[in-house]
C-alpha cells in the first residue's frame, strides 16, 4: 500500500480522498486492492485514504481486526446509527471523494460499488468521483520487464503464424483438402510446441466466416481453404510466467495472389483508420492535449461513417493490454461503452478497427505502448498490405 503515491495522485486529480468499501466480498476491486483475506466481512467496512494525513479504517465493533494489515487509525462503530456518526465525522459536505463508481456505468471494469451504497454516501453531502483513472496507476502501467515479455511473446506468435501459413501453402501445393477445423487443430499443435500461454485458441474464419469477429471453427460446417480464400486471424498470448504481458494481433490474408477488389478496398479503409487513430494519439501526446480512449474510438467511427460503413461496425477500436489480454486500463471505446479514462504513459492497448459486411470481414490489430516519455512504440511487424499465402 503505497500511501505517499496515492496521496500525490489524489492531489494531482484534485480529490479530497479515496474510499474503499466492502461487504461479504462483493466489491472485487476493494478485495484485490486492499489484499483482503478470504474471510469475508459480514458488516460493512470502509478504508479511507485522505489526500493529506493518516488513512482511516472504519469497522464494525464485531469485526475489528479485518484491516490490521493496512496502515492507519481505526474507528469502530456499533449499529447503523453508529456507522453514520463515524462517517459524518470523516466526510464534510462538498468533499470530492474517489470510489469504485462509474457515472452511468460507462467503465464497467472500474464500477464495483453498488448503487444503493452510492446513494447512501451522497447523503453526507459528498460528491462521488470515479477512481477509474487512479486505478490505472496501480494495474495498467507496465515495467520494462513486462514490455520485454510482450516483445518475446510477439516473436513466438509470429513464428506460429509463419508456420501456419507455410502449412496451408504446402497442403494446397500437394493437392490436399484442408478446412477451418483442420487449420485450428494444426494451430493448436504449433502452439503446444511453444513456450506460450493463451487463454483461448485463436479466432479465425475463412471467407464469410470472417464476418463474425468471434467466430470459432467447428468440425461441422467448416469452410474449405482453397486458392482465393480470404482468411482473418486474431491471436493473443503471453509468456507462461508471472506478470508477463499479452501480445495481441489480428491479420488479414488471401490464399494466392488473386485478391478480390472489394476485399482490398475495405482492407485499405480499415488500415487508414488504424493509422489515423495512431496519428491522433501521437498528436495529443506531443502537444500535451487530453487523450481519452473514447475520443480515439469516436475518430475511427467518424472515418467509417464518411465511407458509409458505420452499419458494419461491431466492436470498439481497442482495449487495454496487461497480464490479462483485456486489462484494467483505458479502452479505446465509445461504442460498447463510453470509456472517458485517459490513456496514460506506461500503458499498452490495442488499436484494432474492424469492418464486417455480409461478405467481407477485415480487422487490423497491433499493440501500442505509450512510453513514460510520451512516445508510441509498436513491438512487432505492422501489416500494411493483405498478406498473400
Amino acid at each position: 500500500m503505497n500511501i505517499p503515491k496515492i496521496q500525490h495522485l489524489l492531489t494531482q486529480y484534485s480529490l479530497d480522498g479515496w474510499l474503499f468499501t466492502d461487504f461479504h466480498g462483493h466489491d472485487f476491486i476493494t478485495r484485490d486492492f486492499l489484499q483482503l483475506t478470504d474471510r469475508s466481512c459480514t458488516r460493512r467496512l470502509y478504508y479511507y485514504i485522505p489526500a493529506e494525513g493518516e488513512p482511516v479504517k472504519i469497522l464494525s465493533a464485531i469485526e475489528p481486526l479485518l484491516l490490521e494489515h493496512l496502515p492507519g487509525r481505526k474507528l469502530l462503530y456499533r449499529g447503523l446509527l453508529g456507522q453514520k456518526e463515524v462517517l459524518s465525522q470523516l466526510f464534510t459536505p462538498g468533499m470530492q471523494v474517489a470510489c469504485q463508481y462509474s457515472p452511468g456505468g460507462n467503465v464497467p471494469v472500474a464500477s464495483s460499488m453498488d448503487a444503493g451504497l452510492a446513494e447512501y454516501l451522497r447523503t453526507f453531502g459528498i460528491t462521488l468521483r470515479s477512481s477509474a483513472d487512479l486505478l490505472q496507476h496501480f494495474g495498467a502501467i507496465l515495467t520494462d520487464a513486462q514490455i520485454e515479455s510482450h516483445r518475446q511473446a510477439g516473436i513466438i506468435i509470429h513464428r506460429i503464424l509463419d508456420r501456419t501459413f507455410r502449412w496451408i501453402r504446402e497442403c494446397l501445393n500437394a493437392g490436399q483438402y484442408i478446412d477451418e477445423w483442420m487449420l485450428l487443430n494444426q494451430m493448436k499443435a504449433l502452439i503446444a510446441d511453444e513456450p506460450i500461454y493463451m487463454d483461448s485458441p485463436p479466432f479465425f474464419g475463412i471467407d464469410e466466416h470472417g464476418c463474425e469477429p468471434g467466430y470459432e471453427p467447428r468440425e461441422e460446417g467448416s469452410k474449405p481453404i482453397k486458392e482465393g480464400s480470404r482468411l482473418i486471424i486474431d491471436i493473443a498470448g503471453r509468456l507462461p510466467v508471472e506478470d508477463s504481458v499479452y501480445y495481441d494481433i489480428s491479420w488479414c490474408m488471401n490464399v494466392g495472389p488473386k485478391i478480390d477488389p472489394k476485399y482490398q478496398r475495405i482492407f485499405y479503409i480499415v488500415r487508414d483508420a488504424r493509422s489515423q487513430a495512431l496519428a491522433y494519439i501521437q498528436r495529443c501526446l506531443e502537444n500535451d492535449l487530453p487523450l481519452r480512449g473514447c475520443d480515439v474510438d469516436a475518430l475511427t467511427q467518424d472515418i467509417f461513417r464518411k465511407q458509409h460503413l458505420e452499419h458494419y461496425i461491431m466492436h470498439r477500436t481497442g482495449h487495454n493490454i496487461g497480464h490479462s489480454c483485456h486489462g484494467i486500463g483505458a479502452n479505446l471505446d465509445d461504442y460498447e461503452t463510453h470509456d472517458d479514462r485517459r490513456l496514460l504513459p506506461g500503458t499498452m492497448f490495442s488499436i484494432e478497427p474492424g469492418i464486417y459486411t455480409e461478405a467481407y470481414g477485415v480487422r487490423l490489430e497491433y499493440d501500442v505502448h505509450i512510453t513514460l516519455d510520451k512516445k508510441v512504440q509498436i513491438y512487432g511487424p505492422v501489416q500494411d498490405e493483405i498478406l498473400v499465402i
